[in-house]
C-alpha cells in the first residue's frame, strides 16, 4: 500500500526487488517450463518492464524516480510470484471443475498484478487512478504479445480436436505472468503478475 516514494533511495533496494522477482519468477515458471525458458523469460519480462520504465520516466522528467520505481514494482511482484508458485507447481491436469477453480485463481492473480502495477504507475507517474489502470493494462497486453512472439504456444492435438493453449502472462510482477503448461485434457489460464510483476 506504500509509495514507491517512501523506498530508501539508491541502487540497492531495486537490486534486492530485481533479484527477489527474478528468483520468483524461475521458481513459479520453471515447473511447466523448465528452468532455462524460465529465466530467460523472466529476464525478458523484467528488462521490457525496466526499459518502458525508464523511458517514461525520461518522457515525463522524473528518471531519478528509476530506482524506487522500478525496484518497488518488483518486490511487489516477488508476493504475485510467491503466491503463484503453489497454483503452478500444484495444478492437476484434471476435471472441468478444477479447471473452473484454476481460471478463477489466475485472474484474481491477474488483478492483483495489475492493481499493484496500476498503484505504482500512478504514484510514479502522478496520474489518476483510471489513467494508471488503463496503461497497466496496455502494458500488459503489449507484453504478453512479446513472450506469446518469443515463445509460441504450442498446439495440441487430441483425437476429437486440436487444442492450442492460451498463453497468458502473470507480473507482473508484475511482471509478467508465465504461462501455464497445457495437456490433451484441460487448458489452464495463467494470470502477472506480471508479472509479472
Amino acid at each position: 500500500m506504500g509509495k514507491p516514494q517512501d523506498l530508501p533511495a539508491g541502487r540497492e533496494q531495486m537490486q534486492i526487488g530485481v533479484g527477489l522477482a527474478l528468483v520468483s519468477y524461475v521458481m513459479a515458471v520453471a515447473v511447466p517450463f523448465g528452468v532455462e525458458r524460465a529465466f530467460l523469460q523472466a529476464f525478458v519480462d523484467l528488462a521490457c518492464t525496466g526499459v518502458a520504465i525508464w523511458i517514461a520516466l525520461g518522457i515525463v522528467g522524473h528518471t531519478a524516480r528509476f530506482e524506487q520505481a522500478f525496484g518497488g514494482l518488483c518486490g511487489a511482484s516477488t508476493f504475485i510470484n510467491l503466491a503463484a508458485l503453489p497454483l503452478f507447481a500444484l495444478r492437476p491436469d484434471s476435471t472441468d471443475s478444477v479447471m473452473v477453480t484454476s481460471t478463477v485463481a489466475d485472474f484474481v492473480l491477474l488483478v492483483w498484478g495489475l492493481s499493484l502495477m496500476a498503484h505504482v504507475i500512478r504514484h510514479t507517474f502522478e496520474v489518476r487512478m483510471f489513467v494508471s489502470v488503463v496503461m497497466s493494462v496496455a502494458f500488459f497486453i503489449v507484453l504478453s504479445a512479446v513472450v506469446a512472439s518469443l515463445w509460441p504456444a504450442p498446439v495440441l492435438s487430441t483425437d476429437r480436436e486440436k487444442v492450442s493453449s492460451t498463453p497468458v502472462m502473470h507480473e507482473l510482477a508484475l511482471s509478467a505472468t508465465p504461462q501455464v503448461a497445457q495437456s490433451e485434457a484441460a487448458r489452464g489460464l495463467l494470470g502477472t503478475g506480471g508479472r509479472m510483476l
